[in-house]
Formats: C-alpha cells, sequence, structure tokens
C-alpha cells in the first residue's frame, strides 16, 4: 500500500490543481519501488471520477484525466494496482471503468445463504427452531451480509438477557436493523408489516399456491398481478397458455401480497426482490423526471449483477392518468408517457434460463442460471389492457377459449339460418327488432280430446295441405270433407287463417333461452318448439278453447233428395 485506504473525499481539494498534484504525488510513489506490486485503495470512487458531461466541473473533469494518463495511459506506472469501490456505478465515467480490469459485485445474500448464516442461533437456543430460521429467512429479505450479521449479533445479545425469546421482540430487532441499513418494502419495512399481520407466512396451501418451481413448462418471468379480477397470471415458455391462480380476499396492495412475492423468490432462491412504486421514489428523493430515471437505472443495473433478481412494478402509483369526462367525447391517455415507456420496455426484459439436460444440471462448473422476473401489479383497467397489448402478455386457457368462441360466434352471425320463431330465413349480424312476426304458443285440434289436442306445427302444415287437396277434389262432390279446426293457443285466432301473427320481435331465440342454447350444437328448432308448448297462458287458453268448442250446437248435415 502506497497510502493508506482515503475516500474520494479527501483526495478532492478546494484549491485549483491541487487534487491532481495530490492524486500524482500519491501515484508516483509506485515508481520508488518498480520490483514490488503497489496499491492505492479509495472508498465512495464515484465521487471523485463522476460523467464527463455537460454538468462536470472543470475540477473533476481534470482529476479524472491524471488517473487515466496514469492507469494504462500515457504515464502508465505497470506495478500500479488502484481499487475503488462505490455503490453508484452508473454515475462513473466510462473510460475509467474501462480501465478496471475487474469488476466485482458484492450483493445481498440469497434466501439459502441467509439461512446458514442464521443456523448457528439453534445452537444457542431451544427458542430456534428450523420453522422458526425458515421464517426469520423470510423476514429477512433483502437483506444485506452485514445487516444479517448485525440482526444476528442483536439476537446473541437478546439471548443473554432473555432466554426465552418471544417472535414479537424478534420481529423489532429484526425491523430495528432494516431502518439502520435503509432496506425498505415500499414505505415500510417486511419485519413492521410482519408485526402488523403475525400470521402473513402461516398460509397453510403458501408452499404450493404461492410456489414458482414449475418442473413441467418452465415460467417465462413476467407476472401480472390484477387486483381488480383478483387474478395472478404467470407466464410460461413454450407457447403454452399463461397459469392463472386466484388472488385471497386479504391481498389488495403490494403490502398485501407480501407473503406471495417472499415465497415466490424462495422456491427460485432468489437473490432480491426490489418494490418500485411511489414510496420507493419518495425514498430516493426522486421528484423529477431525470432524477426518477437515474434512481431506476441505478435500480435496474444493481439487479442486473445478481443471477437471479425480481422487480415488482405498481403500476397504477408509477403511471399517471388524464381522464376527459366531457359529455361529447370520453377519452383515457398516459400522462407520463415516457415514464410508462421505459417501465415497458424493462417488463420486455425478463428471462429464466433452464439447463438443457439433466447432465448440464448436475455439472458442479456449469455456469449459473440467469433469472430476471417481473411482476406487474396492476388495477386499473385500462392500463392493465395497454399494458398487456404492449408487452404481448399470453393468454390464459379461458381468454383463448373465450376469444375462439367470440370468433366462432362472428362468424356464424354471418351464415343464414332458419327462424326457430317465424320460421324464415335470417343473418343473425343483420336482424332488427320488428323482423320477425310469431306465435308464443301452440296449435290445437278441437276435435280431440285435451289430452291428445297438441299437434305440431308440421303436422298442422301436413293437415292443412291434405285439406287443401281435398278441396280441389271435392269441389263438384256433394259430400266435403270437413276442414280441420286447428287453433293457435296463444291468441286463439285459427291456424292459417288471415290474422297476423301475436308477437313481434327480431329473429333467433327468445330472450329466456339465450344463454341456454347452442345454435350450433342444439336442435334450437324442436327446442324451442317445446318452449313455447311450456307457456302456462297458452295452456289455459287450450283448455278454453276445447271446452267452448265442445259446447256449441252441432250442426245437422241435410242430404238432397230426388222428385218422384
Amino acid at each position: 500500500m502506497i497510502t493508506v485506504p482515503l475516500s474520494a473525499g479527501e483526495l478532492n481539494r478546494p484549491l485549483v490543481g491541487e487534487t491532481e498534484k495530490l492524486l500524482v504525488d500519491i501515484m508516483n510513489r509506485a515508481h520508488t519501488i518498480p520490483f514490488l506490486i503497489c496499491a492505492m485503495t479509495i472508498d465512495e470512487i464515484d465521487g471523485l471520477v463522476p460523467k464527463r458531461d455537460n454538468n462536470a466541473q472543470q475540477s473533476k473533469v481534470d482529476g479524472i484525466s491524471v488517473l487515466l494518463s496514469h492507469i494504462e495511459g500515457v504515464k502508465n506506472i505497470p506495478n500500479l494496482i488502484v481499487f475503488g469501490a462505490t455503490n453508484r456505478r452508473n454515475m462513473m465515467d466510462e473510460a475509467f471503468l474501462r480501465r478496471m480490469q475487474a469488476k466485482v459485485f458484492v450483493g445481498r445474500p440469497s434466501p439459502t445463504t441467509r439461512k446458514k448464516m442464521l443456523n448457528p442461533l439453534v445452537c444457542i437456543s431451544k427458542t430456534f427452531t428450523s420453522q422458526l430460521i425458515d421464517s426469520l429467512v423470510k423476514v429477512t429479505t433483502n437483506f444485506s451480509g452485514a445487516a444479517v450479521g448485525a440482526l444476528r449479533s442483536s439476537i446473541v445479545v437478546e439471548i443473554d438477557r432473555n432466554r426465552d425469546i418471544h417472535d414479537r421482540r424478534l420481529l423489532e430487532l429484526a425491523d430495528t436493523v432494516a431502518r439502520e441499513y435503509n432496506i425498505w418494502f415500499g414505505i415500510t419495512t417486511v419485519p413492521a408489516i410482519c408485526r402488523l399481520n403475525p400470521k402473513i407466512f402461516s398460509s397453510e396451501n403458501e408452499d404450493e399456491h404461492y410456489s414458482l418451481d414449475f418442473r413441467d413448462v418452465p415460467p417465462s418471468g413476467r407476472i401480472l398481478i390484477d387486483l381488480q379480477d383478483k387474478k395472478c397470471l404467470i407466464e410460461l415458455q413454450e407457447h403454452e397458455p399463461t397459469i392463472e391462480r386466484n388472488l385471497e380476499a386479504k391481498e389488495t396492495a403490494i403490502q398485501s401480497l407480501l407473503a406471495r412475492l417472499i415465497q415466490g423468490c424462495s422456491t427460485r432462491n432468489i437473490d432480491t426482490i426490489q418494490v418500485i412504486d411511489l414510496n420507493f421514489l419518495t425514498k430516493q428523493n426522486a421528484t423529477d423526471e431525470n432524477q426518477i430515471f437515474e434512481s431506476l437505472t441505478t435500480l435496474f443495473l444493481e439487479c442486473d449483477e445478481y443471477s437471479k433478481s425480481m422487480l415488482v412494478f405498481d403500476i397504477d402509483s408509477l403511471i399517471m392518468l388524464n381522464k376527459s369526462d366531457s359529455d361529447m367525447t370520453k377519452s383515457t391517455s398516459i400522462s407520463n408517457i415516457r415514464l410508462y415507456q421505459f417501465i415497458r420496455e424493462k417488463c420486455k426484459e425478463a428471462i429464466v434460463e433452464q439447463e438443457k439436460n439433466e447432465a448440464c444440471a448436475n455439472r458442479k462448473n456449469s455456469a449459473k442460471l440467469i433469472e430476471k422476473w417481473i411482476v406487474m401489479v396492476v388495477k386499473d383497467p385500462y392500463l392493465k389492457s395497454t399494458l398487456i397489448k404492449d408487452i404481448e402478455f399470453k393468454k390464459t386457457t379461458a381468454q383463448i377459449n373465450e376469444e375462439t368462441y367470440e370468433k366462432e360466434k362472428s362468424e356464424d352471425d354471418e351464415r343464414s339460418r332458419k327462424c326457430p320463431k317465424c320460421f324464415r330465413d335470417y343473418v343473425p349480424k343483420d336482424t332488427k327488432f320488428g323482423d320477425c312476426h310469431y306465435h308464443d304458443g301452440f296449435i290445437i285440434d278441437c276435435d280431440k280430446p285435451i289430452e291428445t289436442a297438441v299437434v305440431t306445427i308440421e303436422v298442422a302444415r301436413l293437415r292443412m295441405q291434405q285439406a287443401e287437396l281435398l278441396k280441389e277434389e271435392e269441389e263438384h262432390t256433394p259430400v266435403k270433407t270437413p276442414v280441420p279446426k286447428l287453433f293457435w293457443s296463444c291468441c286463439q285466432h285459427r291456424y292459417g287463417g288471415t290474422h297476423p301473427e301475436c308477437r313481434i320481435s327480431k329473429c333467433g331465440l327468445p330472450e329466456e333461452l339465450e344463454s341456454q342454447v347452442n345454435m350450433k350444437r342444439d336442435d334450437y328448432m324442436a327446442i324451442v318448439e317445446q318452449h313455447f308448448m311450456k307457456n302456462k297462458v297458452a295452456i289455459k287458453n287450450a283448455k278454453k278453447i276445447i271446452e267452448e268448442y265442445k259446447k256449441r250446437p252441432k250442426p245437422r248435415l241435410i242430404l238432397p233428395t230426388s222428385s218422384k
């Protein structure tokens, strides 16, 4: 080490040229011992080498040029190694980053790693069972390694005071650590949410109902949570339909979805889960559009460093809508369209890699699989439909069946068919009210008893045709065959008479049968006829017609006599 570890603030000097002179003096020390490898360590190095843009100060630019010239530049020092640490890599100069040959990301521990870090607590107290450790692993979601270590130390100190430590005290300790290390889940912390909802991780079916581990078909990495329809839609790969799961009644916001999201991450051993909503932007002091994009870019770059990560977008809190409720037109549009486009493009980058075969999966030195999960939580119908269309989110089996049914129905509405009420041919899409004149009853034969008086339309039509033929044949004969006494039971008019039909509507099924009868599959003509035969008013009228017909005086038949 040619100097003690320094921070960027110690190297930045107020007077012009002092920073550059200090850097040159420190790095030139390596020239005095060319036979040894020398190292220089700078903490928060982003303050020393910021991006060179229009807003950069000239003193910062001069300091960057000095560093670049001594690191693989014209004044390169071959035995000098520069170590830097930063939390804002995206704010650093690109040329300087290219000179850094190795970039090491120190991220948050995965659920499996956190469990290994917390397992020693089992040896300290009998209170810590495997079930309690699993709960602590979920409570410590997004904790850094230092935060988990601090929580473990706090628990050890607490156990020295009280051997029977209870769950609420553990949550208080975890909440204190989370706030100290700025580990937020929206506007609050995970331990604080668990304190308000003690049974949030005690669902009986959470292991299978919340699991994201699919053996047969791999997921695509995109999840849409519809708070309006209470559905959780999980998209799959390989042209498979989307899985649809029902939300619980209590799942109405991001905080109430905590158990589902964390349990899903545990089943995939996902390293970090980040919630992006209005509260996140508030915590980052991101007020204008540029600050919002900067905060999101920083978070996205951090998540890209993990092999497994999950981003949760609260679409309703991030995207603002303009709604017009004027009398002339009603319209809805997105106000912050640039932010919507930024999030939309990120939602297209979800990926879940799978091993090609079991042999690759069993290799110890196989590369880590990349999993980038995107969860979209939305409630507004306009935002939901717009987002689904823009990112081409796959449909569920129910949606595919409904779409197929609507397509077949649209094609079927263009084909000509016979109306079951008026027996005329019609095209469903062209029919309108007033096109159909019909009877909503049945035909009766007054010459028969009430039990057998009902006559079908086909039989009635055939009998009337036979009567017409006999009438022509018997035109010049003295004996006439009586005309069938057929009447409509609904309006009590004679069948085949000149009276108009008693009902007016549009062609098609009666309204009460539209949801019960499939005209493409069922014998709808017979079904409608049987439906009209159950008309209570028509049945009552039929009895009345037959009774009055029987009471009429019988006509006498007078035969002609021959004269002698």
